[in-house]
């Protein structure tokens, strides 16, 4: 199973990005395997006073360091979504601290069992299997942990096989086998956590789509304008209201009504462009929120609403006619202090306008209706 495994293993931009980002959480266990490596070493070196001891203490405080300065810098990075390049570079960075501070680990091993420091076998094995063990336990990209325990289980099994001691040389079998259920707990812990996060990311997508139309529904819409008025971008929202649906209902039944909602659904998506969210926001209500669109592109948006969505229907084989009236509220760019439902409360006022005015219409929000 473990063979199969990569980098990236044909993962969504967004769950890679979340599952790097979860590498950056691991602070406490850094900071404890650093603690026993340092003062471990720093007992060996004092007991010993091996100048190569007092090297690697030197290191693995550096290479301590370097990783706690990694966590916290990746935590105080501006608060923007990270792109997969980044990402990716975070990866890196995170990989080369790990590995480097599981050098000096290695290193120590070695140390140890060629200055003949039997005293100190027990911290190296402590160690590598400390190390091993949080790496695989915390597995959330399957490279680096087999790197992690390859590199320290790996240098104590060389050091223990040329011991010439054969219950030395017993225990270095033993690890080597230990390191291959190390292999196969990574593998299943990573694919467990991919699994979750995709299934989280399907039911987050599923809670933010209407089940009668496919398209977005009230929560992806309320989001979507809280982060369009909050940008300093300009933006348009047009509101839509069908005409006739009512009557529709009534004549041909619920089935029917549902199937011009999807048949609506389909059309509008045919007349907005690239970027812009079509949402449905109540039984008949649908809204277009077209981001960077200006009044006169908003005002060709709702033209071309209203002439495609007016066009003729075949519903369940019945021939159907339906139309909407639009509302509409432009948002001049640079201003982050328009507050959502000021902006939908003003399109939609010019919604009932311009059903007043007698419908199969759209119509601009009045100034007035902005606070």
């Amino acid at each position: 199973m473990f063979i199969v495994r990569n980098r990236t293993d044909g993962l969504p931009p967004s769950i890679e990005i979340e599952i790097i980002s979860r590498l950056y959480g691991g602070l406490t266990q850094i900071v404890c395997i650093a603690a026993c490596v340092i003062v471990g070493a720093t007992i060996v070196a004092t007991r010993t006073g091996d100048p190569a001891m007092w090297a690697i203490v030197a290191a693995a405080v550096v290479t301590s360091v370097l990783r706690i300065i990694g966590v916290v810098a990746f935590h105080w990075r501006p608060a923007r979504k990270l792109t997969l390049a980044q990402a990716r570079r975070w990866e890196t960075c995170y990989a080369a601290a790990a590995l480097t501070f599981t050098m000096v680990i290695a290193a120590l091993t070695i140390r140890i069992f060629h200055a003949g420091y039997v005293d100190g076998y027990i911290l190296a094995v402590g160690l590598a299997m400390g190390i091993s063990s949080g790496a695989s336990s915390r597995a959330v990209r399957f490279w680096i942990c087999c790197a992690i325990c390859t590199l320290a289980i790996g240098v104590l099994i060389a050091a223990l096989a040329f011991t010439g001691d054969f219950l030395l040389q017993s225990m270095a079998f033993l690890l080597g086998l230990y390191l291959l259920s190390i292999y196969e707990a990574a593998a299943r812990n990573v694919s467990q956590i991919e699994a979750v996060l995709i299934s989280q990311r399907e039911l987050d997508f599923a809670a933010r789509k209407d089940a009668l139309t496919g398209i977005a529904n009230r929560r992806a819409f309320d989001e979507a304008m809280s982060t369009a008025a909050g940008s300093g971008k300009a933006f348009s929202l047009l509101l839509l209201d069908l005409d006739g649906f009512k009557a529709i209902n009534d004549r041909l039944g619920h089935a029917a009504g549902d199937d011009l909602l999807r048949q609506i659904a389909d059309r509008l998506a045919t007349v907005t462009r690239d970027g812009d969210l079509v949402a449905r926001v109540g039984g008949d209500e649908f809204a277009i929120i077209a981001p960077g669109a200006d009044a006169g592109q908003a005002r060709s948006l709702a033209e071309r609403v209203v002439a495609r969505v007016g066009q003729p229907y075949i519903l369940l084989g019945s021939p159907a006619e339906a139309g909407t009236s639009v509302g509409i509220k432009t948002v001049a760019g640079g201003d982050r202090h328009h507050d959502p439902e000021t902006v939908r409360r003003a399109a939609d006022e010019a919604l009932y306008a311009a059903k007043r005015a007698g419908k199969g219409r759209a119509m601009f929000a009045q100034l007035r209706s902005v606070a």
